[in-house]
């Protein structure tokens, strides 16, 4: 018959359960309205051109739905089967690639950006490194994976299929960070890594960060070589107290303070410094013993504290009440790590009158100063855990796995005696020297 309105509202009384009711349009051929106990839906037949390469024959009749009566009137259903009708005849297959684009939404919604950024996230403690062998240290982890989602943040990505991140999103990241050329740098590369990923696991054909040129990729920043004298670290030294005096407008407090002269006075990483923690340290014998999961390159290391850290540990152990474990220097607030870096450079900035420095050149300083008094270079780059520089690369690198440890502690007595004396204002030699703690070993 041909289906009307009247017709749809006549089947949906007449329906009854475990009862399915198909009405067959007569203007439309195809078209029919199918009626269950809970529903109506239209649907339209066709068989899709030519023959079956296999069999020779043609290919059995397929059907898609093209809705229900509350979104298709009788008129409009038959222009949607109409239009299924005409895409059969140009030699398409409707049904067909519906169900291909149905299993691509699926898809989609399962790998959405966010989504493959926590699988990443699980998958990458195992994932080898790119260069060199073994895998990532925590540290290194927790950055990779910081600067992923800080990239996929940028760009704005997270609830997008992966498959639909291009070289534009690529490029929209590059020119919001384009004012800080180390940030970019970094987020592009982890960006990289995690496409890479991708397309290893074939969520991805091409990894949309290698349509960016290379010219137009950040290049790395130039090496540091700026470095403070001995006066220049006694001056911000003394400026904590000023900084601490200060403290209603820069929130500075005593734990800045030493925080800030405890990098002043050991050659330690900054993140190094904020993770310390009491059950790693001993005071008795003046170490500081790190594994290889608190370290920027994953081998373990042993700190020979000088006296000068060594007084300052002493008074923190004893006014936190001689705690065994938990952080040297936990953020007042929040009792976990500091992160207020810049509030305390720009506090000291103003207490001590001195720019242009960063955190990172106290270790620049550390084995400058060391080597202007005679500390061998090997030694000194020794002391601040490099793997591969010059004095520890290649064949030497492999086979030479002496620590150095006496000389170690003999250059941080060195280095104890001439911060000691710019400290107190006095020219080396003068006064009483407090040696570094004797070791135990």
């Amino acid at each position: 018959m041909r289906i009307t309105k009247a017709t749809v509202d006549g089947a949906w009384r007449r329906r009854r359960p475990d009862f399915r009711l198909t009405i067959r349009d007569a203007e439309c051929r195809g078209l029919a309205l199918v009626v269950n106990p809970t529903g109506m839906t239209w649907t339209v037949s066709y068989k899709p051109r030519g023959l079956d390469s296999r069999t020779g024959k043609r290919p059995s009749t397929r059907e898609v739905t093209l809705g229900t009566p509350a979104t298709h009137s009788p008129e409009q259903a038959r222009t949607a089967a109409n239009k299924v009708k005409g895409e059969a005849k140009g030699g398409a297959d409707p049904a067909k690639d519906r169900r291909v684009a149905i299993a691509k939404a699926a898809r989609d919604r399962a790998a959405t950006v966010a989504r493959l950024v926590q699988e990443y996230t699980t998958a990458l403690p195992n994932r080898p490194k790119m260069r060199g062998t073994g895998t990532l240290s925590a540290r290194a982890l927790e950055e990779e994976t910081r600067n992923v989602r800080l990239a996929v943040a940028t760009m704005k990505v997270e609830e997008r299929s992966i498959s639909d991140v291009t070289e534009a999103d690529v490029r929209a990241l590059l020119t919001k960070e384009a004012k800080r050329p180390a940030t970019a740098r970094y987020r592009f590369g982890a960006l990289s890594r995690f496409l890479e990923w991708c397309r290893e696991e074939g969520l991805i054909t091409v990894n949309p960060c290698l349509a960016i040129g290379k010219n137009r990729r950040p290049r790395p920043a130039k090496p540091r070589t700026h470095h403070l004298t001995i006066p220049d670290l006694a001056s911000l030294w003394h400026a904590t107290a000023a900084a601490e005096t200060d403290a209603s407008e820069s929130d500075f407090g005593s734990v800045h303070r030493d925080y800030v002269r405890f990098l002043l006075s050991v050659p330690a990483r900054r993140v190094e410094a904020t993770r310390l923690e009491w059950q790693y340290l001993d005071l008795e014998t003046a170490s500081w013993t790190m594994s290889g999961k608190l370290t920027k390159n994953g081998d373990p290391f042993r700190v020979p504290l000088p006296s000068i850290a060594l007084g300052i540990l002493r008074e923190r152990h004893r006014a936190m009440g001689k705690p065994r474990a938990g952080l040297v220097f936990p953020s007042p607030k929040a009792g976990k790590a500091l992160t207020t870096f810049s509030a305390m450079k720009a506090a000291m900035d103003k207490a001590s009158g001195l720019t242009g420095w960063t955190w990172h050149d106290f270790r620049r300083s550390f084995v400058t100063v060391l080597a202007e008094h005679g500390v061998a270079e090997a030694v000194a780059d020794a002391m601040l855990n490099h793997r591969q520089a010059a004095t520890r690369g290649g064949v030497l690198g492999v086979y030479q796995q002496a620590r150095r440890i006496p000389e170690q502690e003999a250059a941080m007595r060195r280095w104890n005696e001439l911060l000691v004396a710019a400290v107190e204002g006095r020219t080396l030699g003068e006064g009483v020297v407090f040696p570094l703690a004797k070791s135990t070993r």
